[in-house]
């Protein structure tokens, strides 16, 4: 892909100029044409070798948010009436993220030049998730893209709205943790020291208890070197066990196990779940295929793994009820509702109602997850800080005391 510079006259004689994007020059010249630019200027932009260079570039899949936007903007192109070329040219146009833009123009070209919209798409498996390519593919075959990509809004729409709400459960422990540490900080290196300092010219000896907090900020900020580079060894020791098979199952397990957040977390994975499934199916997509895609979007291993073995069980002709009754992660209501969905044919209905249910069931955890948490925390914080006030507060007390 090439970018180039052009000056060019439209059909009132006005002179517009702009950058295009093409693979050669005769296609960007072609391109121009075709909006009705008569051509004066055509140049291939300098390349920056500092542009090129992008220390933070985000990586994976695009966010739920950006997914939302595009696949609404999509659906309403296409159902306008709008050929495909140029729902995806306005689409990107439009488009404020730089990785979506880019790939939309390599789909756009590839689709001109002749290639299915499912194949363009399928090469850029690293920025669209799976479900997305599926019902692509899907929605495709049976000429329904319109249909699929407002699915797919509304999809990404309500996962939107979920990581969101586990964002803001996770914001007030947050904001409550970093006080306590520039509080405790602030006594320990500021307040601490001077009170110390003048008690000590009024003949006050430090107690036992604040000197030995006085001598361990000492041993810190001695060898701080030595303490950071421990810290950032055991970070990278962590990183290290959590990003092998075993580290990740625990990781996972105690996810699901931990108090209060542990069934935030079962209601989040069961809600995805069923909703996933709810939309492949619905569009048409085999189980097995359907089991398969959600088996990989599921981000809990120990769910993954009891979904892998649900597939295995379907391809040898079982229903999905018999394989997650063995399991003893899913909750009974959610199999009785799959056994009902699979005895009445109208299983895709029954997992969209299982998947609204579950999105309220994580409102109402997150509310507990927080009234829980609130108190814990500020229990936390006034130990430590009445910890640090005691050794401010026994100088005090000792000078009172020889009065």
């Amino acid at each position: 892909m090439k970018k180039f510079t052009y000056k060019a006259r439209n059909r009132q004689g006005k002179i517009v100029q702009g950058t295009l994007v093409m693979e050669n020059r005769e296609l960007a010249v072609a391109s121009l044409r075709e909006k009705g630019l008569y051509v004066t200027h055509l140049k291939e932009a300098s390349k920056s070798r500092l542009s090129e260079i992008t220390l933070f570039e985000e990586r994976g899949y695009l966010k739920a948010k950006v997914l939302a936007v595009f696949c609404r903007q999509f659906a309403i192109l296409l159902e306008s009436g709008l050929s495909l070329v140029g729902c995806l040219e306005l689409l990107e146009e439009q488009s404020t993220n730089k990785r979506l833009t880019k790939a939309l123009q390599q789909i756009r070209l590839d689709v001109t030049s002749g290639t299915s919209f499912t194949s363009a798409v399928n090469k850029h498996r690293e920025l669209f998730p799976h479900e997305f390519i599926h019902l692509t593919e899907a929605g495709e075959l049976a000429g329904e893209l319109p249909e699929v990509f407002n699915q797919l809004a509304q999809y990404y729409e309500r996962e939107d709205e979920l990581r969101k709400k586990v964002s803001e459960a996770m914001m007030y422990p947050t904001i409550i943790g970093v006080t306590a540490v520039i509080m405790v900080l602030a006594l320990i290196f500021v307040i601490l020291p001077m009170i110390v300092k003048n008690f000590s010219t009024m003949g006050v000896a430090t107690p036992v208890f604040t000197q030995v907090i006085l001598d361990t900020r000492d041993l810190l900020l001695k060898y701080w070197y030595l303490v950071l580079g421990c810290l950032i060894g055991l970070g990278l020791l962590l990183r290290w066990f959590f990003s092998t098979k075993k580290g990740i199952h625990l990781k996972d397990y105690v996810s699901l196990r931990a108090p209060v957040i542990g069934n935030l977390n079962q209601m989040v994975v069961f809600s995805r779940f069923c909703r996933v499934l709810a939309l492949l199916l619905g569009s048409g997509i085999s189980m097995i295929k359907s089991l398969e895609t959600v088996t990989r979007l599921v981000e809990n291993t120990i769910i993954s793994g009891e979904l892998y073995q649900s597939r295995l069980a379907v391809e040898k002709g079982k229903g999905l009820t018999e394989p997650l009754r063995k399991s003893e992660w899913f909750p009974r209501m959610l199999i009785q509702m799959v056994a009902v969905g699979e005895e009445t044919g109208n299983l895709e209905s029954t997992l969209e109602h299982l998947s609204i249910y579950y999105d309220k069931e994580v409102n109402f955890a997150v509310a507990a997850f927080t009234k829980i948490l609130e108190p814990i925390v500020m229990l936390v914080l006034g130990v430590v800080v009445l910890f640090i006030l005691a050794s401010v507060y026994l100088p005090m007390m000792q000078m009172v005391g020889q009065m």
